[in-house]
């Protein structure tokens, strides 16, 4: 076994071992929101409750995910099984959407129908936990493994629910600082708007999601930042050689990049010189965070690249 191999099996469990730790973070907070939501009667309790323990089975998922791309390629799938990684990733955006969508649908028939009031006592002290635990859990997974989409995608799911639980806060103490003046009335709609305003807050998380699953599954460009590197690494490669300007095609799936770098050169070129820049390149490509799979052609023939 390689040590590129044992580095990444390493990543591996460390990537579980960080899904694991979301999983009973996400399975606490998921009771204590469901038990208090159906106590107070509130609205964006429940949902904050649901949320999570929808959370729950999308980071099982992912955990059973990690798991097969760990076991790379096989006869079956020779270039492994990396493209689950980017496809459960949109699942976990569609799914979130798709709860944002219907909260929001029962939020505004609660309004129309004269709005419900806003909890307090539990239900300031479950806002109060709702802040500072996602808040703790997304700095965790971050500094746990910065290198997993995966748990990337946990983290930022984990941030959205630490700001819903700011949006409840604010909204709690503020219906009871107004509750018995003249703006009570208020008061019976803050917890279906509170609902909306943590949908419409959610909105982007998911959206970004789906779009980079689209993005890697159709093998579009990777982003500027990942994309810099690489190109970087050509080029240097490409002075230190005397090569022309190449042609170069990327693309990104999961911690799988694709490098396609196309050389033309003169026709006395040799085997040999071809391997010493293909060494040249896998010595640049080893210190970055992606398992780049290279193919570096060489052509006298423009026309035979083209």
């Amino acid at each position: 076994m390689t040590s590129t191999e044992i580095e990444w099996q390493t990543e591996g469990r460390r990537e579980r071992q960080a899904l694991r730790l979301s999983m009973l973070f996400a399975f606490l907070l998921a009771v204590l929101g469901i038990t208090i939501g159906v106590i107070t009667n509130s609205q964006i309790i429940l949902f904050d409750g649901f949320y999570t323990f929808l959370g729950i089975g999308l980071s099982w998922l992912a955990l059973r995910i990690s798991r097969v791309v760990e076991a790379g390629p096989t006869s079956r799938y020779p270039f492994g099984r990396e493209a689950l990684t980017p496809l459960i990733i949109g699942v976990e955006g569609v799914a979130l959407l798709a709860t944002c969508a219907y909260a929001t649908f029962d939020a505004i028939l609660t309004i129309v129908h004269g709005g419900s009031p806003a909890p307090a006592g539990w239900g300031v002290f479950y806002a109060a936990v709702g802040v500072v635990v996602p808040l703790f859990v997304a700095w965790l997974l971050r500094r746990w493994n910065e290198g997993s989409e995966l748990v990337g995608a946990e983290a930022t799911q984990w941030f959205a629910g630490g700001l819903l639980g700011l949006g409840m806060l604010v909204g709690f103490i503020g219906a009871a600082i107004i509750k018995g003046t003249s703006w009570s009335a208020v008061a019976l709609y803050i917890d279906p708007a509170l609902v909306i305003l943590a949908c419409a807050m959610f909105i982007g998380p998911p959206v970004k999601m789906i779009r980079g699953t689209f993005v890697e599954l159709v093998e579009g460009s990777p982003d500027p930042e990942i994309r810099a590197p690489v190109l970087m690494a050509v080029d240097d490669v490409r002075v230190e050689f005397s090569l022309p300007q190449p042609a170069i095609r990327l693309t990104k799936v999961g911690r799988k990049l694709y490098a396609e770098v196309d050389f033309i050169v003169s026709p006395d070129w040799r085997v040999r010189q071809s391997d010493d820049v293909r060494r040249a390149l896998l010595a640049r490509f080893a210190d970055l965070d992606y398992d780049i799979w290279l193919t570096l052609e060489f052509a006298a023939d423009p026309a035979a690249l083209a």
